[in-house]
């Protein structure tokens, strides 16, 4: 069992790897993205899911390694999980995401006569790519879009474990004693969240999204069983949720472009123009021209606004 949770783990290293080659070392044409304004293109997203735990006290039989959906093992050992993702994009291709996610945790040994139960709570910020856009270029007329992101960041802790036949505690983790002794601190070590994911545009600021993360975490005490060799643990979480794109207010952006008025800064140009009645078509000058037909043109003096 130790040789098939240590190949999962190399398999486990090895996708990992393979996304931060996509995400950071792959040559993206930086320079043919299209830039974004501090103030455009955010999103808050909420989402659920399911969790399973990778580490010492599990059989592996609810990963889609071993079993698929339709399996009923697929659905032991399952907990739920959910959390909120914000969203900064700088352009088509890359951008920062915020995590805050909660998740309960289940798993069992039956070779061991062993299980635990815990929560893990986590905060990070991730870099985010949207692969569409990189392998196959922006386009507002695609509805589905595929990204990947990878992150670092903190996960806070709490579990115990039980044997299976006496229901005895043999282990606990994130029950240590604060300074004053009037609360029980978490386990906090440091988390690496990475996921893949689809997400379907719906509406023009609204979206849905499916995707598989895992939040591998530098500790072998994330079921409070800890085994000699083994250095990290990881908790997967298959999620669907829904996603708001909004943008902020324009006085917050600080690179702002003043908005052309349709009006050259050359005085010779501009003479020019008034001379030959040339009018650049300019939100302003087609609410004149509204104004001009409903009123008329000496009446529309009396009613500009």
């Amino acid at each position: 069992m130790d040789n098939t949770f240590h190949s999962l783990n190399m398999r486990i290293y090895l996708y990992t790897y393979i996304i931060v080659f996509m995400v950071f070392f792959m040559p993206i044409k930086i320079y043919s993205q299209h830039y974004i304004g501090i103030s455009d293109s955010w999103k808050i997203s909420g989402f659920i899911g399911t969790s399973n735990f990778h580490g010492d006290i599990t059989d592996n039989t609810n990963s889609f390694i071993n079993n698929t959906p339709f399996s009923k093992y697929f659905y032991q050992d399952r907990k739920m999980g959910g959390g909120i993702y914000v969203d900064k994009m700088f352009g088509n291709v890359m951008g920062v995401r915020g995590v805050l996610m909660f998740s309960d945790m289940k798993s069992s040994k039956e070779s061991d006569k062993i299980y635990f139960t815990g929560n893990t709570f986590e905060y990070s910020i991730a870099a985010y790519s949207n692969l569409s856009n990189l392998f196959f270029g922006y386009s507002r007329r695609r509805n589905w879009d595929v990204y990947v992101f990878l992150g670092i960041g903190y996960s806070e802790t709490r579990s115990t474990a039980y044997s299976m036949t006496t229901g005895a505690v043999v282990g606990s983790t994130g029950y240590k004693k604060s300074n004053d002794g009037n609360r029980f601190l978490r386990m906090t070590e440091v988390v690496v969240p990475v996921g893949l994911g689809a997400s379907y545009k719906f509406s023009k600021i609204a979206y849905v999204f499916v995707e598989v993360t895992r939040h591998f975490v530098n500790t072998n005490k994330l079921d409070a069983y800890p085994v000699e060799g083994t250095a990290i643990e990881s908790l997967g979480l298959l999620n669907i949720g829904l996603s708001y794109n909004f943008a902020l207010p324009s006085h917050w952006q600080i690179y702002r472009t003043p908005r052309y008025n349709g009006k050259s800064p050359d005085p010779a140009i501009r003479a020019f123009n008034k001379r030959k009645h040339v009018v650049m078509k300019t939100k302003a000058n087609k609410k004149a021209l509204k104004r001009r037909k409903r009123y008329g043109r000496k009446r529309f003096k009396r009613h500009r606004w």
